[in-house]
């Protein structure tokens, strides 16, 4: 349980409490004419809960039917032309959910851009060996366990590129969380 699940349950508690302390005190007087009361808002007070408690249940099931999420997947081979790097993202989540590549980001600019003070200038995309900043990439709708189209590209271009060997590959989802793998360049 949180913080707020025990702050809930100590309030109930201590409320239920002195709802029966009250009951037995009537009774040990010999009242017994308020008892109907009594129960009657004890019912109330269970049946006010229960329905507190089937809208959070309600709740819960509807953000987790509605998660939104995915991994990006990346595959590294060498053919005859030299090294290749295919990559390319996977709905993980429970619903449809569209997403963009953003481009490979440099280790030294990735918590810039996560964090929005940088934007995608920092993300390049390669075409026809040719880096470009901040391009738009076609959004794709993927369906739950659905892949994105797979993007190759030259290893050494990716190398020469990039003064350091870590850079990260960088997709976006329309809900605007990023997804990110690092990519460590050994060729």
């Amino acid at each position: 349980m949180n913080n707020k699940d025990l702050v809930i349950m100590s309030v109930l508690t201590a409320f239920l409490s002195s709802i029966i302390v009250f009951i037995c005190l009537d009774i040990s007087n010999g009242n017994f004419d308020n008892l109907a009361d009594w129960f009657g808002a004890l019912g109330s007070i269970g049946a006010i809960l229960a329905v507190i408690y089937q809208v959070h249940k309600q709740r819960e099931e509807f953000l987790d039917a509605n998660q939104k999420d995915g991994e990006v997947c990346l595959k590294a081979y060498r053919d005859m032309s030299g090294y290749k790097l295919k990559h390319w993202i996977v709905n993980t989540g429970k619903s449809v959910e569209g997403y963009r590549f953003i481009g490979f980001v440099a280790e030294k600019d990735i918590e810039a851009l996560l964090n929005g003070s940088k934007g995608a200038e920092v993300a390049v995309q390669f075409f026809g060996n040719v880096p470009y900043y901040d391009v738009e990439s076609n959004l794709e709708s993927l369906v739950p366990a659905g892949q994105s189209e797979k993007i190759e590209l030259d290893i050494t271009m990716l190398k020469s590129f990039f003064d350091r060997k870590t850079v990260y590959i960088v997709y976006k989802g329309l809900s605007g969380d990023f997804y990110t793998k690092k990519v460590t360049i050994k060729y």
